[in-house]
C-alpha cells in the first residue's frame, strides 16, 4: 500500500508531515538537492569557488565555461571587458587579468611574482657580538610577493625594508644598516637603531655611546647610574666606575712640599725627559707632589723618575684624592720610558678621582740633588 505524504514549508526548512516513501529526510529549501551541488542565487552551496571569475564554476557551483572562454562577472565570455586581458592560467584555463596587480599575471600573462629565493642565507641579523644586552630583532625575511604599475616587487610587514626581494630589519641588520646599501665593518662594528657603531658602543641622542662605562647611558641609552652605584662598570652601575684605558689628563700642579734642587712639573707629562721644568726632587719622608685638572676614573698610576737605576730612586705613596690606592718602591729599577708601560706602577680597583697624591716613603741618599735625608726625583706621573 502507498502511503502519501504531506510537507509543511517553515523558515527552518520542509518538514516531513506524514511518511511516504520518502525516507523521512528534511530538505532545506536554501539548496538545490541534486547532486551536483547546484545553488540558489544566494551562492551558498559551494562557497570555495569564485562564481564571479572561475571558468569552471561561472555565475553557479556547476556552470563551466567553454575551454576557450573566460568567466567574467559570472558569465561565460570569449574576451574580458576592458581594461582586463584574457590569460591562459594553469589552474582555470583563461581567466580575465589586471596586468597592472596581478602576482599571477604581472606586466604581462606568462609573468608571475614570486618570493625570493634567499639561498643559503642563515638568519638573524649577522651583527658580531657587541657585548651588550641587546635584542636584535630576527634580521630578516622573505616577504610577501606583490604586483604594482605591472612590477613585480615585495611587501614588508613588522617595519622591515625591502632589499632586492627581501625584508630587512635595517634597524639592526649588520649588511643593510639603515637602509638596502650601507655595511657596517666586519668583524669591529653593529648596526643598532639604523648605525653603525663599534663594539660595545650603542647609538644613543645622535652619536655612539660606550655603553659599558657610561654614566648617563649604562648598558642601554637613557639608563642612568644613581645613588649608591653612581657608575657605569661593565655595563652595570656599581659603586666602582669604569676606566678608559688611556692616560687622563692630570697635568696640573695643584701643590707640593717637596724641597729638593729641581722644582718643576712631574703632572704634565707621561714620558721621560730630563729636564728641570718637568723633574721635582724629595730631600725628606712626607713630602709630597699633588696632580689635578681633571676627574677621571682610573685603576692605575706610573710614574717616570731617571735613566738610572742606581740614582733618584725612592718610593711614594699614592693616593686617589684622600684615598690611599698603593705604593710605588723605584728601587733598583731604570723608570725611563712611557710611564704606563715602564714598570714603574700600580693598579687597583677602579675609582674615580679628581687629585693624585705621591707622598715620599723613602730613597737612595746621594746621587741626586746630593743631600736630604732621601735623594729622590719624579719626572712624570700618568694616571689611567
Amino acid at each position: 500500500m502507498k502511503i502519501r505524504a504531506w510537507f509543511v514549508v517553515t523558515a527552518a526548512g520542509v518538514v516531513i508531515v506524514a511518511g511516504a516513501c520518502a525516507t523521512g529526510v528534511a530538505i532545506n529549501p536554501g539548496l538545490d538537492a541534486s547532486t551536483d551541488g547546484a545553488v540558489t542565487p544566494d551562492g551558498s552551496g559551494c562557497p570555495q569557488y569564485d562564481l564571479l571569475q572561475d571558468p569552471k564554476h561561472c555565475g553557479s557551483c556547476t556552470n563551466a565555461c567553454s575551454s576557450v572562454q573566460v568567466c567574467s562577472a559570472g558569465t561565460c565570455k570569449n574576451q574580458c571587458d576592458t581594461p582586463l586581458t584574457k590569460c591562459s592560467d594553469p589552474d582555470a584555463g583563461y581567466v580575465c587579468s589586471d596586468l597592472q596587480s596581478d602576482t599571477k599575471h604581472c606586466g604581462q600573462c606568462p609573468n608571475a611574482c614570486t618570493a625570493v629565493d634567499a639561498g643559503g642565507l642563515e638568519a638573524g641579523n649577522h651583527n658580531p657580538d657587541a657585548g651588550i644586552p641587546f635584542d636584535g630583532g630576527t634580521g630578516w625575511s622573505l616577504g610577501t610577493p606583490t604586483c604594482e604599475a605591472g612590477a613585480c616587487g615585495t611587501t614588508c610587514s613588522g617595519g622591515m625594508t625591502a632589499c632586492s626581494g627581501i625584508c630587512y630589519d635595517t634597524q639592526n641588520f649588520h649588511d643593510h644598516c639603515g637602509n638596502c646599501n650601507t655595511a657596517c665593518a666586519a668583524d669591529t662594528e653593529w648596526c643598532n637603531f639604523g648605525h653603525c657603531c663599534p663594539l660595545g658602543q650603542m647609538y644613543c641622542n645622535g652619536s655612539c655611546i660606550d655603553v659599558l662605562s657610561n654614566d648617563s647611558n649604562c648598558a642601554g641609552c637613557g639608563i642612568a647610574c644613581s645613588g649608591g652605584t653612581p657608575h657605569c662598570y661593565q655595563g652595570a652601575c656599581s659603586a666602582t666606575c669604569s676606566p678608559a684605558g688611556t692616560r687622563q689628563p692630570f697635568n696640573s700642579l695643584v701643590s707640593h712640599t717637596s724641597s729638593g734642587c729641581w722644582n718643576g712639573n712631574p703632572c704634565a707629562q707621561g714620558t721621560y725627559v730630563w729636564t728641570t721644568s718637568n723633574g721635582q726632587s724629595f730631600q725628606n719622608v712626607n713630602e709630597d707632589t699633588v696632580c689635578g685638572g681633571t676627574t677621571a676614573c682610573v685603576s692605575h698610576v706610573g710614574i717616570t723618575t731617571y735613566q738610572s737605576s742606581g740614582n733618584c730612586q725612592g718610593g711614594w705613596d699614592v693616593y686617589c684624592n684622600t684615598t690611599k690606592v698603593g705604593n710605588i718602591n723605584t728601587a733598583g729599577k731604570a723608570c725611563q720610558g712611557d710611564a704606563m708601560t715602564n714598570g714603574c706602577s700600580i693598579s687597583f680597583n677602579p675609582v674615580s678621582c679628581s687629585t693624585i697624591r705621591l707622598v715620599a716613603t723613602g730613597g737612595s741618599i746621594g746621587g741626586c740633588c746630593g743631600s736630604g735625608s732621601i735623594d729622590t726625583m719624579l719626572t712624570g706621573v700618568s694616571a689611567w
